[in-house]
């Protein structure tokens, strides 16, 4: 007996995200977080570890690099596949491959433009919120105007009614920049959208006074130098740093590091490795994000000591088990409501 190929095209996946179970994405998040934290990594009684997440493969081409990401998570096993244009583009196209873990079969084929910046989304939540700080936001600031900066305005903003003041900073007014705003100013009629231009002179924005009112900074460039000046960030604010992937990179400046009570990371092993900002910060300084989830006595240890008037600091680099969990979602929630279409006989033999 032959089985179908599900295939989910952009527009399908694009319908799914915007109906999103914005809650569920975050458990879901929050459950490969903890499996990869709890040493999901060592190999189990059936001598197979239940989250993998090997090196990403490099292609070339004289246009492309073509990353290829595999990732393993408990029972679930995927790979994203990602091409980033080498001379600009429009955007990044990806697709993530889902395996029957039982048959070996390809089960799906997911169009994942959005899917990274939703994943991410909803880990930066989940920062938030293993925090434990006063969870009534009011400002809100975003560097970026892209793909990223739109998940994380659309789970922060409906997640925290709360907040009435969002920023988004660019480095120039772009038409991607302001139909952002658009969209987010007709999505969020309560909210104050506003867009600040940082890098050329505008007397009608204020980066400095944006920041000393911001509860809630959430950073998505490729930028190597800091984008603010940490004196500027105030007492208790939250800062998401998901830019950077190089050492070079950085979106902030050391003496905000220094400032922050806690560091939150996805992974101790990556950001020691790739995280620009914390390259000078010892690894037993950076706390597991999983860990907090879990409730793990180092993580209890380290809260403790963290007074809520210090600002915090989550940084990712990104996990491949949290696309599997994204991937996984939003392919069961396309299932349910028919927003998939299927190829027959996929896998079936020819006639000889």
């Amino acid at each position: 007996m032959s089985e179908s190929l599900t295939i989910m095209t952009r527009s399908q996946a694009d319908a799914v995200l915007a109906d999103l179970d914005l809650e569920a994405a975050i458990k879901g998040q929050a459950d490969v977080f903890a499996a990869y934290s709890a040493g999901g990594t060592k190999p189990g009684p059936d001598g197979v570890a239940p989250i993998q997440t090997p090196m990403r493969h490099v292609l070339g081409s004289p246009e492309m690099n073509m990353l290829f990401m595999p990732a393993r998570a408990v029972d679930k096993t995927s790979i994203k596949i990602v091409s980033v244009p080498k001379k600009g583009g429009d955007g990044l196209p990806g697709s993530t491959v889902i395996l029957d873990e039982v048959t070996g079969r390809v089960r799906a084929i997911i169009n994942a433009r959005r899917l990274t910046a939703f994943r991410n989304a909803a880990g930066s939540v989940l920062s938030y919120r293993a925090i434990g700080k006063n969870q009534q936001p009011k400002r809100l600031v975003l560097f970026g105007a892209g793909g990223q900066a739109d998940a994380h305005a659309l789970f922060f903003a409906k997640t925290y009614p709360s907040i009435k003041e969002l920023v988004v900073v660019s480095r120039r007014s772009t038409p991607r920049s302001t139909a952002l705003v658009a969209k987010l100013t007709k999505l969020f009629p309560a909210v104050a959208v506003s867009e600040g231009i940082a890098s050329y002179p505008d007397e009608e924005f204020d980066l400095s006074a944006a920041i000393a009112g911001a509860d809630i900074i959430v950073t998505m460039t490729s930028s190597t130098k800091a984008l603010f000046a940490a004196k500027d960030v105030k007492a208790g604010a939250h800062i998401v740093l998901v830019g950077s992937y190089k050492p070079e990179m950085r979106e902030v400046e050391d003496a905000l590091i220094q400032r922050a009570g806690v560091i939150l990371v996805d992974s101790q092993e990556a950001c020691g490795h790739e995280a620009g900002e914390l390259q000078n910060v010892p690894a037993d300084k950076l706390i597991e994000i999983g860990a907090v989830v879990t409730g793990s006595d180092a993580a209890k240890a380290e809260l403790s000591r963290f007074d809520k008037s210090d600002i915090s600091v989550f940084k990712s680099v990104g996990l491949g088990v949290q696309d599997v969990a994204i991937a996984s979602l939003v392919l069961d929630q396309a299932e349910a409501k028919g927003l998939v279409s299927k190829v027959e006989d996929y896998d079936a033999e020819g006639d000889e």
